[in-house]
């Protein structure tokens, strides 16, 4: 296992790094972790373009920076929720069209007509989707904040464990004692120096 202070070399060393500088090589440095998570293949349906995915898939990956295995299972679910409400949304823009196109006009087009047209109710159905996959990116998100200040508190834990000094519990009872003992109610008085005794300018 490796010590504190490696584990701070570490760090240092990987703030040095520039890594890759080219676009082809940045573009092949932001799929490593997306290898690892969700894929087009499982996502993207036929007539949506699998290049899109990959580079909102890639662009979660680089803003989030998933370290562990939990913080990657919550990248995939921002990212499949974000690319099921770009889906969801194309589909609220066509049925739209269709109402239009069964002769309705913008300003007719309200609860009624929502509620009574076979295409209106499809539509609050996928209206009440993209709410969901909405709430599911904002649980997924306010996990990966929790997981971070989780292991942001993990890290200084170990930091201040590192840096206590064994001998510090047994110190501080001897200076406990010590200061007792000074002041101790029922201690014997110490005697007043002969010489100030004699000294006629202290006496009465």
């Amino acid at each position: 296992m490796a010590t504190v202070a490696q584990i701070a070399a570490n760090r240092i060393n990987a703030q040095k790094s520039t890594g890759p500088r080219s676009v082809e090589g940045k573009a092949a440095s932001s799929m490593n972790a997306f290898k690892h998570g969700v894929d087009a293949a499982s996502i993207v349906i036929p007539g949506e373009d699998p290049a899109a995915y990959e580079r909102m898939a890639a662009e979660h990956i680089h803003d989030v920076g998933p370290r562990t295995a939990l913080e990657r299972f919550e990248v995939d679910n921002l990212i499949r929720a974000d690319w099921q409400c770009r889906r969801l949304v194309r589909i609220e823009a066509n049925l739209y069209r269709q109402l239009l196109a069964e002769g309705q006009t913008p300003e007719e087009i309200d609860v009624t007509v929502l509620r009574d047209s076979p295409t209106g109710r499809l539509l609050l159905k996928v209206l009440a989707q993209i709410a969901y996959q909405q709430r599911v990116h904002s649980r997924a998100l306010a996990e990966l904040r929790r997981l971070r200040r989780e292991a942001a508190q993990a890290d200084m834990d170990e930091i201040e464990s590192a840096h206590e000094i064994p001998e510090l519990p047994a110190m501080m009872a001897e200076a406990r004692e010590r200061y007792r003992q000074r002041n101790e109610p029922n201690s014997t008085p110490k005697p007043a120096p002969a010489a100030a005794l004699d000294n006629p300018a202290l006496r009465l």
